[in-house]
């Protein structure tokens, strides 16, 4: 296998997910680790990421993956309400998280943080509050899951018994947009919003759909334009960037077709704002703009 060369742009890393991975047995866990350091000393690689918990971080093992290559920990922080991760039977409390994330940070690894709206327990207070405690600690990355209920789980049994209710998809959408702005603003790339499409994945009830994140940026922008028609009585007419035109109209033009706007492509504006024109002026809308009427 050739060697990677290190000016390229996107880097190649090995990612070990699915599972906590810093607290699977300690051999099998150091022989990872001297495989990873292997792979990135011989430049096959440019490093390596993993996912865990949170109250399975601690300074020495940070450390060990710091020396063995890693360049990135992602922890399933879920929420930051302790009463909501005890319902949900996590394991582990939000200070767990901040801990955790203090130690990632100190050692120049990135820190991922995932979230997940709609947990038992859960309300739009709480969650407001697991986004602003998330933003605080400024990871680098995120991933935003709404909570479904899968086959065979404990979730799937309360659900029946009627002790769940799952989030509607527009309310998990609503959350999911709260928290990608809020995030986004401090800094924060956002890898993924929703589970992705598996065959093994049995969805009984809750907020999974395929196209969830595109689902959400099509709701951001039409935030976006009840926003602007509320302060404007003619037909709305905006630019957009090119790239962002698919998200302006909406799943199936449902934007479109509702809100009865016009739009013109334009590629001299930067992504994720709208344009209007009042008169001899411009002015441009950003995401940030609307975040108090999303929740």
């Amino acid at each position: 296998m050739a060697a990677c060369s290190h000016t390229e742009k996107r880097q190649r890393l090995i990612a070990f997910y699915g599972g906590s991975f810093t607290g699977i047995e300690t051999k099998l866990f150091d022989r990872y680790l001297k495989t990873a350091s292997n792979l990135v000393d011989r430049g096959v690689v440019h490093g390596a990421k993993a996912s865990t918990r949170p109250d399975m971080v601690s300074p020495e093992i940070v450390k060990k993956l710091k020396d063995a290559g890693f360049v990135e920990l992602e922890l399933g922080a879920q929420s930051m309400d302790d009463e909501v991760l005890s319902m949900s039977g996590r394991g582990h409390t939000f200070q767990d998280t901040i801990e955790a994330s203090t130690h990632i940070k100190k050692s120049e690894l990135k820190l991922g943080l995932q979230i997940m709206p709609g947990l038992p327990g859960e309300d739009r207070k709480s969650f407001a509050s697991t986004v602003d405690m998330i933003a605080s600690l400024q990871p680098d990355t995120g991933r935003i899951y709404p909570t479904v209920i899968l086959a065979g789980t404990l979730l799937e049994r309360i659900y029946d018994r009627g002790g769940y209710i799952p989030l509607t998809l527009e309310e998990a959408l609503r959350r999911a947009l709260f928290a990608y702005i809020k995030l986004v603003e401090k800094g924060c790339t956002i890898l993924r919003m929703g589970l992705p499409q598996s065959d093994n994945l049995k969805v009984i009830a809750g907020p999974y759909h395929p196209s969830f994140g595109y689902l959400v940026h099509c709701l951001a922008f039409r935030c976006m334009i009840e926003y602007l028609q509320k302060k404007q009585s003619e037909k709305l007419c905006v630019r957009v960037h090119p790239s962002d035109v698919t998200e302006l109209i909406g799943y199936r033009r449902c934007n479109q077709i509702e809100l009865g706007f016009s739009y013109i492509a334009d590629g001299s504006l930067p992504r994720g704002c709208l344009a209007t024109e009042t008169g001899a002026k411009s002015t441009c809308l950003y995401l940030r703009d609307i975040i108090g009427s999303v929740l």
